[in-house]
């Protein structure tokens, strides 16, 4: 049997002689459970992700952390490296892992001067499209849109094509770090996509042209399916990571449950992938447990998803 823990249940059995006597036995009976020679317990790179959160506001813990999962684990690593058409199954030192990943950090540029620099400075060819101007009419129009302001300040100012360049690069930074903003984009996001619900045109062309049958209500996740952006999967992709975490996201763009902030959104449906590829996923994050639930429920995948206090489930497994 393979179990996979969230990190808040790492985190817990962490902590265990510190619980109160209730708590403890929970956890205590789970530990009891997870060390049996029949049962591996892996740990991936999403709660990698977790700890580097953790480590950049205080890294003082973090040994300690990572000591507690490679003892639980025995170093177990369950995880999508990039360019690979399946996940990988083998051992890795934890703490090699978390490392390389601290030295990732630097790798990304806060802006597109950054990226596009390469030593040129202001030679850089990226600078040729400051003197490519974008229509005035649909600078006009995204002016006067409350969200649109929020998104292309510079490109409002500035009305170039490297302007937008810009606006979009530093677009996908602000939603992984400023949980306001990703709220905001979310909420704006849902607000149209609900809003094709009473367009008749749309209605019968997901009809019409994505074989939706009749009978079938046009709800929110339909819609989303059917304007969603096509991804070419290329012969080395995982197509089972794609859906999952695409289906764990439309489930929190609906909502409920919905979680304000990006990386914990994205790490979660990361931990939900990880998690359908083992026979158990045990998580006490109502949000993720709710969406994880229904992504295994839509794509048919049998893990069963639990809380801690729910280990008496397992027993006739």
């Amino acid at each position: 049997m393979i179990i996979y823990l969230d990190l808040n249940i790492f985190d817990r059995l962490e902590k265990i002689d510190l619980l109160e006597e209730e708590e403890k036995t929970e956890y205590t009976n789970l530990l009891t459970f997870i060390s049996n020679d029949n049962v591996e317990v892996p740990y991936s790179n999403a709660h990698l992700n977790d700890l580097l959160r953790g480590w950049k506001k205080n890294p003082i813990y973090i040994d300690g952390h990572l000591m507690n999962i490679q003892k639980l684990t025995k170093d177990l690593c369950i995880c999508q490296y990039w360019g690979e058409r399946n996940i990988w199954w083998h051992k890795r030192d934890i703490f090699e892992f978390f490392n390389s990943k601290k030295d990732e950090l630097d790798l990304f540029d806060e802006t597109l001067d950054e990226l596009f620099d390469f030593g040129l400075g202001d030679k850089s060819p990226i600078h040729l499209t400051k003197k490519l101007l974008l229509p005035e009419q649909w600078v006009s129009k995204i002016s006067k849109d409350k969200f649109a302001k929020l998104m292309f300040p510079t490109t409002i100012l500035e009305k170039s094509l490297y302007s937008l360049f810009a606006d979009l690069y530093s677009f996908q930074i602000k939603l992984k770090s400023d949980y306001s903003f990703y709220k905001l984009f979310k909420a704006q996001l849902s607000k149209s996509i609900s809003s094709l619900k009473g367009n008749k045109d749309v209605v019968n062309y997901i009809r019409n042209n994505d074989q939706i049958p009749k009978h079938l209500k046009n709800d929110f996740f339909s819609i989303a399916e059917a304007y969603k952006p096509r991804f070419e999967i290329k012969e080395n992709d995982n197509e089972s990571y794609y859906k999952v975490i695409e289906t764990f996201y439309t489930f929190d763009l609906q909502g409920y449950k919905s979680d304000a902030n990006f990386n914990n959104m994205f790490d979660d449906g990361l931990h939900t992938f990880y998690a359908s590829h083992c026979d158990i996923f045990i998580t006490n994050d109502d949000r993720c447990k709710y969406k994880a639930e229904k992504t295994f429920e839509k794509l048919n995948i049998k893990t069963l998803v639990i809380k801690s206090n729910e280990i008496n489930k397992l027993k006739n497994l």
